[in-house]
């Protein structure tokens, strides 16, 4: 039967009956170029009300009851293992039956993710349908005429429409989101959340109100109550809201930036893990697949992470899962008797010592050492160092909870003084699970006042000269990676070499330190940045023509050269190869003429000892010590073609 047969008893313009007329031969939609330009958006609408009046599923309110799973993820490399089980129970794991496989390296291609409901910089450009691209555009109006200011919720509106176009366009999406849990219970008990998605729903009412009016044949429909996603109240769409709130993922490109927001099924069946063995990862220009960053053996579950920064403390991150997708995470680093994120060690030999942890410290402004004494090397903790490092720990979180911006008219001790009280304070006053709760909403909204900014600099150097405190440790991550990104510019060679110096601190001492799951490993852009920072820092150098921290203003702009050429032979990515490869030409071009006695390892190390950036250096080799206290080497420097 043709589509427009199901509608005969509408009364269609004889004009646009002709102009949409369908046959089993050739349907006029496959391509834009056979539809009359004018209709081509009245065909759209009027084929999306046909999909709207087509059967949905109900989602199921009790999720623990068993439906049948449709399974497109299974291969002979990995399984859905719990499929006769409810949703929350499945998941994915590396196939045991496969009589070939004993071990699984590092960087398989393990899964391979759809596009078609990725919203890509807030523009829907993936693995289109045509028809959903339509929907999309037109919908995308109608959300302008609302006047949402909130940026996040204009992105969370356009992914829902999107998966729901996808989800009335194609049979196999739907039923794959069909699998997926809808935590209708827990949605309903949860003020904050509900809060959001009736919102949510409101503005898609409003939306497809909009769309009723400027088109009579969804409107006869809606009128007549055939359109199914309207019926109880809109339930589907409620139910959707709640799905895609729960399992959408945010998209990052090869450089590991946030591109986009999806919503892929089979990504969404894997489970969390604070130590995950697996991610996504762009392989060609918005084509994505996932890829194991830990060996797996067969039997192994694959894990991914649901949180955006896993260095942080316990607590912190298991408030965030729960809020976020109501569990408390199991995995070995939530069940580890020491917080790697929230610890002190020993700081003649690094080894982590017993720690309160961040629940204690927050029922207690006053915490004592539990150990006198490093039971690895027996060196005696100087009670004096460790209680000013706690201070200036209690000083940062003081600094992350204050809600008011006032700066308080008094000199640098003074400040900290004041905020020490404000902290005990706090604790005295508030729960634990409401300062945890603070916490977490602070890490991306704190800033650190203007004219404080050069005490804070000035204690985090007092902690890595201290080393009581690693710098991935919490809050010190927090406070560096705001101190890069907030507090300084590149105005002069001086603030550039500044910069340089946090933006070192932030990638060596921190984030690298802090990837305990090798998903830095792939990053083959990882120094890019790096160099280009460094190529700015020379381009102010050379319009001040000043001596430096590296010697004279020509052996300062050799020492650099020879740094940026270093880092830009470690961009791998073939997403930058000419561009590097252009950068690479200019330097060599400029410095060619240069006889120079110095090494890259000399350069390399003299750059870093200015940064000190926890880099540990050998006669071949720079390398970090990882939370885990493992040995990672980040570049070896005996390679001659190495050399400028």
């Amino acid at each position: 039967m043709s589509e427009l047969s199901k509608f005969d008893t509408f009364n269609l313009s004889n004009e646009f009956q002709e102009s949409t007329k369908i046959n089993n031969d050739n349907d006029p939609l496959s391509s834009s170029s056979q539809l009359p330009p004018k209709q081509n958006k009245d065909y759209c609408k009027f084929r999306l009300s046909i999909k709207l009046i087509q059967d949905i599923y109900v989602f199921p309110e009790d999720e623990n009851s068993k439906r049948e799973f449709y399974d497109t993820i299974s291969t002979d490399l990995i399984k859905v293992n719990g499929k006769n089980k409810s949703p929350g129970q499945r998941n994915l794991k590396l196939n045991s039956s496969s009589s070939s496989l004993n071990k699984l390296n590092i960087g398989t291609n393990l899964l391979e993710l759809g596009n078609q409901s990725c919203l890509f910089n807030d523009e829907y450009n993936g693995n289109l349908l045509f028809y959903v691209s339509k929907y999309f555009e037109i919908f995308k109006t109608y959300i302008g005429l609302l006047n949402i200011s909130n940026l996040e919720t204009i992105k969370m509106l356009k992914l829902i429409f999107l998966v729901f176009f996808n989800y009335l366009e194609d049979s196999e999406f739907a039923s794959q989101i069909n699998n997926l849990r809808t935590h209708q219970q827990q949605i309903k008990t949860n003020f904050e959340k509900k809060w959001i998605r009736d919102n949510l729903k409101i503005y898609i009412i409003e939306i497809f109100n909009i769309f009723f009016k400027n088109y009579s044949l969804a409107f006869e429909f809606f009128k007549k109550g055939q359109i199914k996603c309207c019926k109880n109240n809109w339930k589907f769409i409620e139910n959707l809201i709640n799905l895609v709130m729960i399992n959408y993922s945010r998209i990052k490109d090869y450089k590991f930036n946030e591109i986009g927001l999806n919503l892929d099924p089979k990504l969404a069946i894997i489970n969390h893990s604070c130590v995950p063995n697996v991610f996504q990862i762009e392989y060609e220009f918005k084509k994505f697949r996932v890829l194991n960053t830990l060996p797996l053996k067969p039997g192994d579950e694959l894990f991914v992470s649901y949180l955006p920064n896993c260095g942080i403390p316990q607590e912190i991150r298991n408030y965030q899962l729960n809020l976020n997708y109501y569990f408390k995470c199991s995995c070995t680093l939530c069940k580890s008797k020491n917080d790697l994120f929230f610890t002190m060690q020993c700081n003649e030999c690094f080894k982590n010592i017993k720690s309160p942890r961040l629940t204690l410290v927050l029922s207690s402004a006053n915490n004592l050492l539990i150990e006198s004494s490093c039971s690895k090397c027996f060196h005696p903790f100087d009670i004096e160092i460790y209680t000013r490092q706690i201070l200036i720990r209690n000083f940062f979180m003081a600094l992350m909870l204050r809600n008011s911006k006032s700066n308080y008219n008094f000199n640098d001790d003074g400040y900290f003084t004041m905020l020490q009280k404000e902290f005990s304070t706090m604790v005295e006053n508030n729960s634990v699970s409401y300062l945890i709760k603070q916490l977490s909403e602070s890490i991306d909204k704190f800033e650190i006042p203007t004219e404080r900014i050069p005490f804070v600099k000035g204690l985090i150097d007092e902690v890595m000269a201290g080393k009581v405190f690693a710098l991935y440790t919490f809050p010190f991550n927090i406070i560096v990676e705001k101190i890069s990104k907030q507090c300084c510019e590149f105005k002069n060679f001086d603030s550039g070499m500044e910069y340089l110096k946090y933006y070192s601190r932030l990638l060596f001492a921190v984030k690298l330190p802090s990837d305990i799951s090798n998903q830095l490993f792939f990053n083959q852009c990882l120094y890019l940045d790096m160099a280009e920072n460094i190529e700015k820092l020379m381009q102010r150098l050379y319009d001040e023509k000043i001596d430096t921290f590296f010697g004279t203003f020509k052996e300062s702009m050799e020492l650099l050269a020879r740094c940026q050429f270093f880092f830009l032979k470690h961009v791998k990515s073939p997403f930058e190869s000419v561009k590097v490869e252009n950068k690479l030409i200019k330097l060599c071009e400029l410095y060619q003429p240069i006889k120079s006695t110095k090494s890259i390892h000399s350069c390399l190390e003299q750059l870093f000892i200015y940064a000190n950036a926890n880099i540990f250096i050998t006669k071949t080799r720079f390398l970090i010590f990882n939370a885990k206290q493992e040995q990672v080497t980040l570049f070896h420097t005996f390679d001659t073609d190495d050399q400028l």
